[in-house]
């Protein structure tokens, strides 16, 4: 008898143990769905502190970005996928490059003062479609390849 209780024992531990598992994994699920996509990785990701901003589109093209707003001191890294130009910083006085990966497909920069910068890339005209939008963009610079590609407001340090 005792050794029917035992064999039992393990039966219900192991049917509670499978149960809590099943459990977790439709949680799991059902929390994000996953999916395949056909989508290449994006050309450019920016992160700002927990923010990450994609500046490709599913049809590998640069997406122009709307402007975001940072204080001095905060930094922003940039990936670039391989193959793709690093964006630049447009002045260096507001937003200066800080540090890149020897294979150079990561960058960050820091906010150095008030006022507006870019990170940009050369594109040429028509500049990359704007996120918001799906428009096209104009040139930074009339008669120039330089198109926005996160513009940035630079406030004060909090």
């Amino acid at each position: 008898m005792l050794e029917v209780v035992r064999i039992h024992g393990r039966s219900v531990a192991a049917s509670i143990l499978l149960g809590v598992t099943a459990a977790l994994l439709t949680a799991c699920a059902h929390a994000k769905e996953i999916y395949a996509t056909t989508c290449s990785s994006p050309k450019v990701t920016f992160v700002i502190g927990i923010k990450q901003i994609l500046a490709g589109s599913c049809s590998d093209e640069y997406v122009a970005q709307p402007t975001e707003t940072i204080h001095v001191g905060q930094r922003i890294q940039v990936t670039a996928r391989a193959g793709e130009a690093m964006p630049f910083s447009d002045d260096q006085r507001v937003l200066r490059e800080i540090s890149r990966t020897r294979d150079r497909r990561t960058a960050e920069y820091q906010a150095v003062r008030p006022g507006t910068a870019g990170l940009d890339i050369h594109y040429g005209p028509p500049c990359p479609d704007a996120e918001a939008t799906g428009e096209s963009t104009s040139p930074r610079f009339s008669g120039t390849d330089v198109c926005a590609l996160l513009a940035l407001r630079v406030l004060p340090a909090k």
